[in-house]
């Protein structure tokens, strides 16, 4: 691709921000979140949010005792008086259907470079597609007594564990290494996080509750990476006339994107529902469209964009896609990146690649079944159309 002097501005930020995991804590203070507002994935709401995100509110309602029960937020949340804003406006990044309030506890990614804005991730609440985890929507007691014990349990247990900070990238760079995408495969990742948390927490930790959770669900790891994805996009955001990506993600209905160029702007077209095997008895149709700030994976430059190191996504997606997905890399992420010496992965999604070459990154993403009563139902590939990236480059030209 031609190099532009913008665009390689933001991309020599992006390179530079060394992301670490540095704390825990209450998304209020951390993001200065007020009573009444909850962060949701992806840009704005314009056409009104998707079941599963009011249902993970109704349940942050009573989490916050906004409301008494789940019934008396669903009629809190109608009459208008909870707001919503997009997660990574407040440099916050959350997973499919999840919410973020302000007592909620988040992991906070900081750029030991000191040239970003530190990001935050709420804790993953694990489990399979059946689980009541917040990320795929289910509103019920079960998924209120989740979101107690990641913030009044796990968060503390694991808090400690950050006194010192951890260096994320080199996480990434050798799970990657070992068969890892960074976006649904997170096991060799996850091995290191729980070795980091048994090293630096009292031998109590690996038999409590909070222990054998964390050791169970892999993907505990991804909203770690997540928030370090969000902190080192952050760093590279303001550079003027730069098209590099600097935030991605759908909220169900809509999908879009903002360039560094023009911070805090979004640019969005309809979400269609990404692509891959769902469970039975149910189809694609069931679903919501392309949702998650989980793409930010793929905005930084892995997850269905580092397809090639990972066969088992590769066997995962077969049948819904064919090998100019390998190609992708290269016509569309602008380097490699230095921080990832051992695997050698690209980095730096350009928009005017996008546009110069006619072809959109692929973004993996998980399935939620749209009336919020059945959960996630499995994961596949989802190909945003190129209308936002070339609005943001027009957008660009125009000054």
């Amino acid at each position: 691709m031609a190099t532009n002097a913008a665009d390689q501005k933001a991309l020599d930020r992006l390179f530079a921000a060394q992301p670490a995991w540095t704390g825990v804590k209450k998304a209020g203070e951390a993001v200065g979140l007020e009573n009444h507002v909850l962060l949701h994935s992806g840009p704005p709401a314009e056409t009104g949010h998707v079941i599963p995100t009011l249902n993970s509110a109704a349940v942050a309602c009573v989490f916050e005792g906004w409301a008494k029960d789940l019934d008396e937020a669903d009629a809190l949340i109608a009459s208008g008086e909870v707001r919503f804003e997009p997660a990574q406006d407040r440099n916050v990044a959350t997973p499919l259907a999840a919410v973020v309030s302000a007592s909620m506890q988040v992991v906070q990614l900081s750029d030991l470079n000191g040239s970003g804005k530190p990001a935050y991730a709420p804790l993953n609440g694990g489990g399979t597609g059946g689980a009541p985890a917040a990320r795929y929507g289910r509103k019920s007691q079960e998924a209120l007594d989740l979101i107690r014990f990641l913030n009044d349990d796990v968060a503390p247990a694991i808090a400690a564990a950050s006194a010192e900070p951890i260096p994320w990238l080199p996480i990434v760079d050798e799970a990657l290494t070992r068969g890892d995408d960074a976006h649904l495969r997170h096991l060799e990742a996850h091995k290191t996080l729980v070795e980091i948390l048994r090293n630096r927490l009292s031998p109590a930790f690996t038999s409590s509750d909070v222990g054998a959770f964390v050791a169970e669900w892999p993907i505990f790891h991804l909203n770690f990476w997540m928030a370090a994805a969000r902190c080192a996009l952050s760093a590279a955001a303001g550079v003027e006339g730069s098209a590099l990506v600097t935030a991605t993600g759908g909220n169900g209905a809509q999908f879009g994107l903002q360039v560094s160029g023009l911070p805090g702007r979004w640019f969005t077209a309809p979400a269609a529902v990404p692509r891959g095997n769902v469970r039975e008895p149910y189809t694609l149709d069931s679903c919501t469209g392309a949702y998650g700030d989980s793409a930010l994976a793929e905005g930084f430059g892995l997850g269905a964009m580092a397809l090639s190191y990972c066969p088992d996504m590769q066997a995962l997606h077969n049948g819904y896609y064919d090998d100019s997905i390998y190609t992708l890399p290269k016509k569309l992420l602008m380097g490699p990146h230095p921080g990832f010496p051992r695997s050698g992965a690209r980095a730096g999604l350009s928009a005017r690649a996008v546009v110069e070459t006619g072809e959109t990154p692929v973004v993996e993403l998980g399935l939620v079944e749209k009336t919020g009563v059945d959960g996630g139902l499995g994961a596949g590939l989802y190909s945003p159309p190129s209308g936002p990236f070339e609005a943001a480059c027009a957008a660009l030209a125009a000054g």
